[in-house]
C-alpha cells in the first residue's frame, strides 16, 4: 500500500471546526469523583445461614431467568465482599446484584462515579493506574464496567480474561458476540473486558413525516422523498425538510436531529476512509473475496506507517463540509454557531425533528412509543401512517457514493466503484462507525484478592448468559440474537414489531465477520 501524503491544506475554519470537534485537553477535565449518596450505591447485603445443601434455596435462586452457570454455585462465595465501579445507572442493577447475592453468598457492592461516563476514564486510571507501572493504582475496586476507548492507558492493570474466557466459553459463547465489540476490548493478543453490549451509530427517521410530506416535497423540489442511503442524500434531504412543519403545530421545523459529537462526525468519516480492511482478490464473477488478503491499514485517523493525521486529504474536506451542512439544517443550527448546548435528547420530543442519528440505547428511546425522550402522540402526524406503519423508524448509518483513493498519493477523492470500493453495495460504500464499543466487564489485575476476582468473574459470566433484556444498560450484541425466534422475543419485550424488525435488518449488516 502506498502511504498517504498529505494534499492541499483544509480551510482554517474548516480544520477549526474539526479540530474542536475531535480533540477535548484532558488539563480541562475536572478530577472525577465518587458518589457515596446512598440512592447510588447497592445496599449491603450480607446472606446469613448460606445452606448449599438446600437443594429447594439453591434451585430457587441459582437457576432465575433460563441460565445455568450458577446452577452448582450456591453459597460458593458466601462472606466474600467485592467492588464493582460503574459510570452509568441503571434500574436493573439492583436486582441483578440481589439475585446473585441470595444465590452465591456474595456481597457485591456497587459504585458510581460522579459526573457519569465524562469522568469514568480518569476514575479507571487512578484505580487501576498506568498500563506500563505497576507500582501505580489506587486499587480500591476489584471491577469495572468500561467502555474500551478508556482502555488503551490502563489495560496492563487489567487481568486478562482469555483463559478465563476458554473455560467457561459453553455459558459465553465469545465468537457469538459481534466482532466489532470483541475487536475493541483486546490488546496484546489478550482480552482485557467483557463485551456484553455493542455501541454504534445508526439513523432514526420518522414515517409519519415522510409520509405526510411525501406531496408537498414532490411539488417543491420535483423528486420523491426517500430514505436516504448515502450521506449525500441525508445532508440533502435534511436541509430540503427543514422549514416543514413536523408536528402540527403550524411552525417550520428542522431536518434531522443530532447531539454534535465526535461520534458523529466520525460516522460522515467513516464510509469516506474506509473502503476495506484487507486487501481483496477479484473473482470469475466480478465480485471481490476481501476475507483473506493482508491488512489494509485504512482507518480516519493516522497514517499507519508514519502516524501523520489524516485530515489533508480532499476525503476528509469531504466529510467536514457535509457534517457542517447536516448541523445547519439541524436542531443545531442556531445553538452550534452561538456556541450553546445542543441535545438530540431534548429536541427529539417536541415533534421538530424528522429524524436523528444516534447511540442504538438512546435510539430506541427515541422511537419507542412512550418514553421520556419519545415523541408524544400530540405531537406526531399518525394521521399520515397507513394500516401497520410505526412513526419511529430505524436504518443503518447512510454510506457514501464518493471514497478515497488510499493507493494514489495525496488519497484523491473519487467515485466509489470497482477495486477501490469492492464491497460497495450499488455503488455505495457503508462503513457503520462503532463508537465506544459498548458496555464491557473488566477485572483488576493487580490489587483484588483471588475471592473477589472470582467472585465478579462469576457474576459476569451469569450475566453473558442471561438474554438481553435482563442485562443492566445492555442492547443486542450477539449474532444468536439476530435469529427470527429472538427477533420475535424482542418484539414481545418492545410489544413493538416493526421496532425489533427494524433493529434486526440493521444489525444483520452491522454484526458481519469478515468472511461476509
Amino acid at each position: 500500500m502506498t502511504s498517504p501524503r498529505q494534499s492541499s491544506a483544509i480551510p482554517s475554519s474548516l480544520f477549526t471546526l474539526a479540530t474542536l470537534m475531535t480533540s477535548v485537553p484532558l488539563s480541562l477535565l475536572p478530577t472525577p469523583t465518587l458518589s457515596q449518596s446512598p440512592d447510588q450505591c447497592t445496599p449491603d447485603i450480607i446472606n446469613t445461614g448460606c445452606d448449599p445443601s438446600n437443594t429447594t434455596y439453591c434451585t430457587l435462586h441459582c437457576t432465575l431467568h433460563g441460565s445455568t452457570y450458577l446452577s452448582d454455585k450456591c453459597c460458593k462465595h458466601y462472606g466474600i465482599t467485592a467492588s464493582l465501579l460503574a459510570f452509568e445507572e441503571s434500574a436493573l442493577w439492583i436486582p441483578r446484584i440481589d439475585e446473585y447475592q441470595k444465590c452465591t453468598g456474595a456481597n457485591i457492592r456497587l459504585q458510581y462515579v460522579e459526573g457519569g461516563e465524562d469522568f469514568m476514564g480518569q476514575a479507571l486510571l487512578d484505580d487501576v493506574g498506568e498500563s506500563e507501572d505497576e507500582t501505580t493504582g489506587q486499587g480500591i475496586y476489584d471491577a469495572y464496567i468500561v467502555q474500551a476507548p478508556w482502555l488503551p492507558p490502563v489495560y496492563g492493570g487489567l487481568k486478562s480474561l482469555s483463559e478465563y474466557i476458554k473455560l467457561n466459553d459453553e455459558y459465553i459463547n465469545f465468537m457469538d458476540i459481534n466482532q466489532a465489540s470483541r475487536s475493541a476490548v483486546s490488546f496484546d493478543g489478550e482480552v482485557r473486558a467483557l463485551p456484553l453490549d455493542a455501541d454504534y451509530i445508526a439513523m432514526g427517521w420518522r414515517q409519519d413525516v415522510f409520509n405526510a410530506h411525501k406531496d408537498a416535497y414532490f411539488e417543491k423540489y420535483g423528486e420523491e422523498l426517500k430514505v436516504p442511503t448515502t450521506i449525500e442524500e441525508l445532508v440533502d434531504v435534511s436541509e430540503k425538510l427543514n422549514g416543514f412543519d413536523h408536528n402540527g403545530d403550524g411552525e417550520g421545523d428542522w431536518g434531522f436531529c443530532l447531539t454534535p459529537q465526535t461520534n458523529y462526525f466520525n460516522a460522515f468519516l467513516s464510509p469516506v476512509m474506509q473502503t476495506h480492511l484487507k486487501e481483496c482478490e477479484q473473482k470469475g464473477d466480478g465480485s471481490y473475496d476481501c476475507s483473506r488478503g493482508a491488512n489494509t491499514g485504512q482507518n480516519i485517523f493516522f497514517d499507519v506507517d508514519n502516524f501523520d493525521p489524516l485530515i489533508f486529504n480532499e476525503g476528509f474536506k469531504y466529510a467536514v463540509e457535509l457534517y457542517t451542512r447536516f448541523v445547519q439544517a439541524s436542531n443545531c443550527q442556531t445553538e452550534t454557531p452561538a456556541g450553546q448546548k445542543c441535545d438530540r435528547k431534548s429536541a427529539f420530543p417536541t415533534g421538530r425533528c424528522a429524524g436523528v442519528i444516534s447511540m442504538p440505547g438512546t435510539l430506541t428511546n427515541l422511537l419507542s412509543e412512550n418514553d421520556s425522550y419519545s415523541i408524544p402522540p400530540e405531537y406526531r402526524l399518525s394521521s399520515a401512517l397507513e394500516p401497520g406503519q410505526y412513526h419511529g423508524r430505524r436504518a443503518r448509518f447512510p454510506g457514501s457514493t464518493k471514497v478515497v483513493d488510499w493507493k494514489i498519493g495525496g488519497m484523491p477523492l473519487v467515485d466509489c466503484r470497482g477495486a477501490v470500493c469492492p464491497l460497495a453495495e450499488d455503488g455505495i460504500n457503508y462503513a457503520p462507525f462503532f463508537a465506544e464499543g459498548g458496555e464491557s466487564y473488566a477485572l483488576n489485575g493487580r490489587q483484588s484478592k483471588p475471592s473477589a476476582t472470582d467472585a465478579m468473574w462469576d457474576m459476569f459470566t451469569w450475566l453473558a448468559e442471561l438474554p438481553v433484556g435482563n442485562i443492566p444498560l445492555s442492547g443486542v450484541y450477539r449474532r444468536s440474537q439476530l435469529t427470527d425466534e429472538a427477533t420475535q422475543e424482542l418484539a414481545e419485550m418492545l410489544n413493538n414489531t416493526v421496532m425489533a424488525d427494524d433493529l434486526h435488518d440493521v444489525l444483520v449488516h452491522y454484526f458481519k465477520n469478515d468472511d461476509e
